[in-house]
């Protein structure tokens, strides 16, 4: 317990602290951020593309001269509101400016994936259709947020979308302002010509059997537990698990059986992207499947760059074009179908899917143009 006690005290006051003025500049506006301190207090990390996107937004606001203030989305501090000109983010922080204004603060959500009621709803469901399969109550491997800030969703001056129309379509029901759609990006390991070579290497005869869930806290919300019950059935075909399963406790009680009692299914927990299984499972695999309820963009971006063929639901929230499979739903026959139809085609024909899968993430969500189009928007809201 004392344990527990010390590592939540070194969160709060180290790991998550306010940050003031960060990069020490003398401009006449002042901006506070309501996101993540954590790469302003220890640096980027590659566990999330919310470390580098931070970074690149913070440098387009201090480039339009403003000095800049960052606090985390759930932080319950004292905040002097008077002494900014903008409040950019979402959370706690930003929901509070509309109880304690003095002046005008021009307001701008960013939004990092579906509208939170929508959000909270598609979980739910899927955690009830879990319930009724195994008998197990699985709040935790959803994606729950008890505070969902309808201020922030409601009363704002803009809105900046990461993902597409469909995740425009989640904030409609509540906000009639200004909304901006903004590519989210991937974390670059591979350099694209290594990329585009193991891509052109791949025998996809043997990458069309093997499929990849790569995906973050959330299991059953990301969908994990419907590629289970399918694999289990399918022995012609191998699934490759990346994901911190180990944390959630229940789901891997729950679904021991099928994580680790059988010879085609391969769990290997949480990786790095920046380890060599990454980039051997990017070399094996012909396709990121990810049957999400809700999401901004998702990890599968990562896996896109380096040429697997997205197999995702709408609610990922990823642009398939031509070169991609969707998901038309959550239920086992939904999973059959999308993935039957992805192995009948020709293996010529994916790695062409594979290539162009690549080159369309590497081209419209690098880290260079999600900075260059946030700043097009940022200049298009303060005209």
């Amino acid at each position: 317990m004392i344990k527990d006690i010390c590592k939540s005290l070194i969160t709060k006051y180290f790991l998550k602290r306010p940050v003031y003025n960060y990069y020490k500049t003398k401009f006449n506006k002042n901006l506070l951020i309501s996101y993540i301190t954590y790469p302003f207090n220890r640096g980027i990390n590659y566990f999330h593309t919310n470390m580098i996107e931070s970074i690149k937004i913070s440098e387009v606001f201090k480039d339009l001269e403003f000095n800049i203030d960052v606090v985390d989305y759930d932080y319950t501090g004292s905040i002097n509101y008077l002494k900014y000109d903008m409040i950019f983010g979402f959370g706690n922080p930003l929901v509070k400016c509309f109880y304690n204004r003095n002046k005008k603060i021009k307001t701008i959500y960013y939004g990092t994936g579906m509208h939170l009621c929508h959000q909270n709803h598609m979980t739910l469901r899927r955690i009830k259709d879990v319930y009724i399969k195994t008998g197990n109550w699985l709040p935790e491997s959803g994606r729950i947020v008890e505070k969902t800030w309808s201020i922030q969703t409601t009363l704002v001056d803009a809105m900046i979308l990461l993902g597409n129309k469909i995740v425009e379509q989640s904030y409609r029901r509540y906000y009639d302002g200004s909304i901006y759609l903004l590519n989210p990006s991937f974390i670059e390991v591979i350099s694209q010509e290594n990329a585009i070579k193991i891509t052109q290497d791949k025998d996809f005869d043997d990458a069309k059997k093997n499929f990849l869930w790569f995906g973050s806290s959330g299991l059953i919300h990301k969908g994990l537990d419907l590629l289970l019950d399918f694999f289990k059935k399918r022995n012609d075909l191998q699934l490759h698990i990346c994901g911190p399963i180990n944390k959630e406790t229940n789901f891997r009680r729950t679904f021991f059986n099928e994580l680790y009692n059988y010879p085609n299914i391969h769990t290997y927990g949480f990786i790095s992207i920046k380890s060599e299984l990454f980039k051997e499972l990017m070399k094996k695999c012909g396709f990121i499947v990810f049957p999400s309820c809700s999401e901004g963009g998702a990890a599968v971006l990562n896996c896109m760059a380096n040429g697997l063929i997205p197999i995702v639901t709408d609610y990922a929230s990823i642009e398939t074009k031509d070169f991609g499979v969707i998901i038309k739903g959550f239920k086992e026959e939904d999973i059959l179908e999308a993935i039957n139809f992805s192995i009948a085609i020709e293996s010529k024909k994916l790695q062409e899917m594979a290539l162009k899968s690549l080159i369309y993430t590497r081209k419209n969500h690098n880290v260079n143009i999600f900075k260059s189009n946030f700043k097009k928007i940022i200049d298009n809201i303060l005209q």
